[in-house]
């Protein structure tokens, strides 16, 4: 699928960026941008994933694999 990107303009904190850039290990600016997101989504993923784990094992996550 090939993704939809455009342009944008944005105010950042410079040494935010930077710090997550050495973080991430990405080559340039756009790509830590990219990363960050894609991270920031897939980690709002996990969470609803563990979060419907959890309510299925009534609080416990060990409950919910047994109550398969």
């Amino acid at each position: 699928m090939k993704k939809a990107l455009q342009r944008k303009n944005y105010v950042l904190d410079v040494q935010t960026l930077k710090k997550a850039q050495k973080a991430i290990g990405a080559k340039t600016e756009t790509e830590t941008i990219h990363r960050a997101l894609e991270m920031a989504a897939n980690e709002a993923a996990l969470a609803e994933a563990l979060h419907k784990l959890v309510h299925r094992g009534k609080g416990r996550v060990i409950d919910a694999f047994s109550s398969r």
